[in-house]
């Protein structure tokens, strides 16, 4: 009773909903299909008129450079000059074939036609559109639409300049009926052209049926004629037409019509068919929804039933038994779910337990399963008295790497020595990655020869050079030895010691080092800089060097990247690249991008208060783009030294930005709402997705030096990515900035292939202030108008 009570109310309800969605489905396509229509037809309408005028806007600028390369011929104008009549038609008549053009007129100071290609009887008279030259006289050259024999043409009117006007060049292309039906192949809408917009006068051409195009013509005796444009409605041969109706008045009583029209039969057709289908579908659906539900409501039951009894098992912790499956239906994806779920428990906690333990890149244990296996192995080597020796190992380059082939292919890279390291061990050994490119090994050693031997192994897994992506990359690694108990009583200490072992290594270039007893755990040097670098900051010994950055079309110089440079009391003058990783590291790269960015901002103040209208742009480190903080110091900042926002550039790297994309990208945008301009550096060497890069709030895209060095070579996959760069910045409204131009030829590449600005030796190295603002004023790049008072 009880199923039969569900069949029933299932299958009424499902009757119910079927016939009240088709009343209202067809209720709605009605009264909105009838809406939409008529905005359809409006929108398609003027759409087909934007497309009417884009044609012939291109074949006007197609007209206008031919027009302007005869009017610049040199013996054209001395023809004109030396009024050579036959060389002038002959010039005209040749030029108008090179082209395809339908008429070509020579029009003196007078106005009178002194050479024509279409009818010789226009020669020594006026000129049919004398307003067309009058408008040409204000504004350099001319392009309309005007009837000329009973013909509509596009005409084009330039000056033929020797410095002074000499005559006027005119020339024209019909429109003819191609032109009419490519639009209409376009469009699907019919086009009818008229000189004169009433039923006095033919239509020029249309591609309306011959039948229709009288009832056309009627109609502009009931149109207003002072309107440029209006939409009506009308029957043609007793069908509705949709019409939208524009007039060109040139000013010499002509005239041109444009009649574009849609029928509305033909766009009333897909609206029938879709009711129509609507309504035998729908029917269809209820008499088989009648039969369906029958068998449905009986076979639900039974499972559902099923399906209770093992959810209360499932629920008091039993997952021994299994849900029968017996259909392949809902109810039986159900039961099936019910089984995974059972099953997914016990494999989801395996599941973290092994992520909990292991390097999700590599698959290889991670350091927290490295120690606790260290121990155990350090525990049963007390009982025993053997040893256990471990290895730290650390990657060579692999930053460089990294930076110059992207982090895709760093993780393959570090997937294959993983897999290189764990074929050169034995079963009981562990290998481990512990964290960017650092790896360890643990093992029973029974001397440290021994231990040395292991290493050696390790280091000639690595010596084939790796494949990867069709790159051949040759791998380097430093390694350090330590051995328990002679070096150290527990797990944490004996890694320790091997760390300390492996920057030994790294430091003096021996590939395998083992501790020796006395070391300190920290490199001298390295905690010596440290400590020496936020004194620096702090007593304002850095100095900041400046490079240009060319802007391609003045050729000179609009940007200075500002690079920071520490000249070391005892070391001379370091590399960025030593010290910055040291101020990200310890927590100082917020200081150090603050220092750059007052004396930076400073600096580029007083270059504008003495007249170099510059923009100083300033690196920042991934670190930076964590401090909430940064947009509101900068803004403080610009408005203490008195800089514009607009004249700061921030330069970010893609893998700063795609180390949290999200959190980088609220920084941005707030950096972006304060004026500030935002430049992705290095542009090509990460691996940000077009999807990402479309959603920053970038103004410019810097390409990495590494493609613009090689511009010049013979590969052209350099050549290649910059072009693509270069128009994809511009497609996406973004300055395209290159880096690395060395040479003059790769200065004329970028320029041919559109890139905005450059920067690189070629133009200038990073200079100090001083000598910076005296490359302004004395290089070809710079401002010439510069003084050097007080430089």
């Amino acid at each position: 009773m009880a199923g039969r009570s569900f069949q029933a109310k299932l299958l009424y309800l499902l009757i119910g909903v079927l016939i009240l969605l088709q009343t209202v489905t067809l209720a709605a396509i009605h009264f909105a299909g009838s809406h939409s229509l008529q905005r359809n037809l409006t929108l398609e309408l003027r759409v087909g008129s934007r497309v009417f005028e884009r044609i012939l806007a291109n074949r006007g600028r197609q007209l206008s450079d031919s027009v302007r390369v005869l009017a610049g011929d040199f013996g054209f104008r001395e023809a004109i000059a030396s009024r050579d009549r036959p060389t002038i038609t002959s010039v005209l008549g040749n030029h108008g074939s090179r082209i395809d053009a339908d008429a070509v007129f020579l029009v003196g100071l007078n106005g009178v036609v002194t050479a024509d290609t279409v009818q010789k009887s226009l020669v020594g008279k006026k000129f049919p559109f004398p307003s067309l030259i009058a408008t040409a006289e204000q504004m350099g050259e001319v392009s309309s639409i005007a009837s000329l024999d009973g013909r509509p043409y596009q005409l084009v009117i330039v000056p033929v300049l020797a410095p002074r006007a000499l005559a006027w060049v005119c020339m024209g292309f019909q429109i003819d009926e191609n032109v009419l039906r490519e639009f209409q192949r376009v469009t699907g809408l019919d086009i009818s052209l008229s000189a004169g917009g009433d039923a006095s006068r033919p239509l020029l051409i249309s591609t309306l049926q011959p039948k229709l195009q009288p009832d056309l013509l009627r109609l502009f005796g009931r149109t207003r004629e002072t309107a440029d444009a209006e939409e009506i409605s009308l029957k043609l041969g007793g069908a509705p037409y949709e019409t939208l109706i524009e007039r060109l008045r040139t000013g010499d009583r002509s005239r041109i019509t444009t009649v574009i029209q849609r029928s509305l039969e033909e766009a009333r057709r897909p609206y029938r068919t879709l009711e129509l289908q609507i309504v035998v579908f729908s029917t269809l659906a209820v008499v088989l929804a009648i039969v369906v539900t029958m068998f449905f409501a009986q076979g639900v039951i039974r499972p559902l039933h099923r399906l209770a009894e093992n959810a209360e098992r499932i629920e008091r912790g039993d997952y021994s038994a299994a849900v029968e499956i017996e259909q392949d239906d809902e109810i039986g994806q159900l039961a099936t779910a019910f089984n995974r779920m059972r099953t997914g428990i016990a494999e989801r906690e395996d599941q973290i337990i092994h992520q909990a333990t292991h390097d999700g890149l590599t698959g290889l244990p991670n350091r927290t399963l490295f120690l606790d296996r260290l121990d155990h192995a350090i525990a049963a080597a007390r009982r025993s008295g053997d040893s256990v020796g471990i290895i730290m190992m650390d990657l060579d380059r692999f930053k460089e790497i990294n930076d110059t082939l992207g982090h895709q292919f760093g993780d393959q890279l570090l997937t294959e020595i993983g897999r290189r390291l764990t074929q050169s061990l034995r079963e009981s050994d562990t290998v481990a990655r512990l964290g960017g490119d650092e790896f360890g090994v643990s093992f029973n050693a029974r001397e440290p020869d021994h231990a040395v031997d292991v290493a050696r192994r390790i280091g000639a897994s690595l010596d084939p050079a790796f494949i990867l992506g069709g790159v051949s990359i040759d791998v380097d690694a430093s390694m350090g030895i330590a051995i328990f108990p002679l070096h150290a009583d527990d797990a944490g200490s004996l890694m320790k010691r091997a760390d300390i072992a492996m920057y030994e290594a790294k430091k003096n270039h021996t590939a395998i080092a083992l501790y020796e007893a006395g070391r300190d755990e920290h490199s001298v040097r390295r905690l010596s800089l440290l400590s020496e670098l936020r004194q620096a900051i702090q007593r304002d010994e850095l100095q900041l060097h400046y490079q240009p950055s060319i802007d391609m079309r003045t050729g000179r110089v609009a940007y200075a990247e500002a690079l920071v440079r520490w000249n070391h009391p005892t070391h001379g003058r370091m590399n960025p690249d030593e010290f910055i990783p040291l101020a990200e590291q310890s927590g100082t790269i917020g200081a150090l991008t603050k220092w750059v960015l007052r004396n930076a901002t400073a600096e580029c103040s007083e270059w504008m208060r003495r007249g170099m209208p510059l923009t100083v742009a300033v690196n920042l480190s991934v670190l930076d783009l964590f401090d909430s903080e940064l947009p509101i110091y900068i803004s403080g900042l610009l408005a203490e030294v008195g800089l514009p926002a607009s004249n700061l550039v921030l330069e970010i790297t893609e893998s700063a930005i795609m180390r949290d994309p999200a959190h980088a990208l609220k920084i941005l945008r707030e950096l972006k709402a304060r004026g500030i301009r935002l430049s992705v550096d290095d542009f090509g060497t990460g691996y940000s997705s077009l999807a990402h890069l479309k959603r920053l709030p970038v103004d410019e895209l810097k390409i990495d030096k590494s493609f613009v060095i090689n511009l010049t070579s013979q590969s052209t996959d350099d050549a290649v990515i910059v072009r693509s760069t270069i128009e994809l910045g511009h497609n996406m409204g973004l300055t395209v900035i290159a880096e690395g131009v060395e040479t003059i030829e790769s200065l004329d590449i970028l320029k041919r292939l559109g890139c905005d600005m450059g920067q690189g030796y070629y133009m200038s190295p990073p200079l100090p202030a001083d000598k910076f603002v005296r490359w302004i004023a004395e290089s070809r790049w710079g401002i010439p108008t510069l003084k050097l008072e007080g430089v």
